[in-house]
């Protein structure tokens, strides 16, 4: 791993405009908290209510798409502004840069998402809840935000279009076939993040495998595809 390549992605990431479009798509789910908290009676399962939140609007959605697109950037603006062409002409390994290009990513993933979700918690839940509540969410999160940026990275140097085929994925086969499917979830990101928020959020949906599980394909998947990644970007015609 390169840190200045990993501190120059980090700090163009976050001085790009889109980010504040991120902020603002992050501000959904805080919003919904914050409506439920104010009309919720003494007999609202708020517990319910959060985990609906997290296993059906924040990981599958939220996290999905803001990764797609941090990820897509970080490498995709370099092949943009044929820069790319300079990286791929130091003598860094590819596996190096791409993996650092990940990690910038991820960083500025977190850095949007985890202020929400604490946040959506917070106001749903209430500050009084377990921490474990909380953590498995989180942990949930950070694990697919990890392997959703390590994929999108793949594709920002594999495909031409990567952006429609990461929102064709997440909405046509993670939003419609795995939904429906169950053997289908196997091969679903979102299914092993939500398998995580399961563990202690387990009321909107079972979990496909269990937290250990879950956690070791979200892991493997980011592994795996860096490494498609740095094969994909010494074979590719740049930019």
């Amino acid at each position: 791993m390169s840190w200045p390549i990993y501190r120059l992605t980090v700090r163009a990431l976050l001085l790009q405009r889109r980010t504040v479009a991120l902020l603002l798509l992050t501000l959904g789910p805080v919003l919904m908290a914050l409506v439920f908290a104010l009309a919720a009676s003494a007999t609202s399962d708020d517990r319910h209510f959060y985990s609906r939140l997290v296993q059906e609007l924040f990981v599958p959605i939220v996290t999905a798409l803001i990764a797609l697109i941090v990820g897509v950037s970080a490498i995709g603006d370099e092949r943009e502004d044929g820069t790319i062409l300079y990286l791929a002409a130091t003598p860094l390994p590819r596996l190096g840069i791409v993996i650092s290009k990940i990690a910038a990513a991820w960083t500025v993933c977190l850095v949007v998402l985890v202020p929400s979700l604490l946040l959506s918690g917070l106001l749903a839940v209430g500050a009084d809840a377990p921490l474990g509540l909380f953590g498995w969410p989180l942990l949930g999160v950070v694990l697919a935000a990890l392997a959703y940026c390590s994929v999108a990275a793949w594709l920002s140097v594999q495909v031409q279009r990567p952006i429609v085929v990461g929102v064709v994925y997440i909405l046509l086969w993670e939003g419609s076939i795995a939904t429906w499917a169950a053997s289908a979830d196997r091969l679903s990101i979102a299914a092993y993040g939500r398998a995580l928020v399961a563990e202690r959020l387990p009321e909107a949906s079972a979990a496909v495998v269990s937290p250990g599980v879950a956690a070791v394909v979200l892991l493997g998947s980011a592994a795996v595809a860096a490494l498609l990644g740095a094969r994909a970007m010494s074979r590719a015609e740049l930019p």
